[in-house]
């Protein structure tokens, strides 16, 4: 059973922001605690440390770009360094928020210049469903995709205009997702 402690805000260790949100879960293996900096978008929790199997198995099968991002940092509050990274968001029938490098700028320590960018799903008409069929589930089709031609890019410091944009504080966010 996991039961969710109290959350509040922090400073972020990623940008000083005191806009990180944490949240407390208590699992069968013990106290987990999470990070999501509204500010910088970055997300890290404490089963994130340098050599767990958690982190392994993250750095195993994300995307290159946000590893190459990948910041670590003590957490809020002390403790063991953690990794951070870029947080992704998506929602079939709401969209997306992503980091996506910027094209023709250089790198910066190292690191390539990014931003957020935000792609909201649009409705597929029930007739042009069968173009769509979903690989997961043989038989099935999506009802929403992505709408590429209509993207929306914020600063990397940007991430709270970048949920804004999605619509993720609207209070009927979470509802008649598939």
């Amino acid at each position: 059973m996991i039961a969710q402690g109290q959350d509040k805000l922090v400073n972020s260790p990623v940008c000083d922001s005191n806009a990180c949100y944490e949240s407390e879960f208590q699992t069968q293996e013990g106290l987990v605690k999470t990070w999501l900096c509204m500010t910088s978008g970055y997300t890290s929790n404490t089963t994130m440390t340098k050599d767990s199997e958690v982190l392994k198995q993250t750095l195993e099968y994300t995307a290159d770009l946000i590893k190459d991002l990948r910041q670590d940092h003590e957490p809020p509050g002390g403790g063991e360094i953690l990794a951070w990274f870029p947080t992704v968001i998506q929602m079939p029938s709401k969209g997306m928020i992503f980091p996506d490098p910027i094209k023709g700028a250089g790198t910066l320590d190292g690191k390539p210049e990014w931003q957020w960018t935000v792609v909201k799903a649009i409705e597929i008409p029930e007739e042009d469903q069968e173009k769509y069929p979903d690989p997961t589930n043989p038989g099935t089709f999506y009802k929403h995709r992505m709408d590429m031609k209509n993207v929306k890019h914020f600063d990397k410091l940007c991430f709270m205009d970048a949920a804004e944009e999605l619509g993720m504080f609207d209070s009927n966010f979470t509802k008649s997702e598939d």
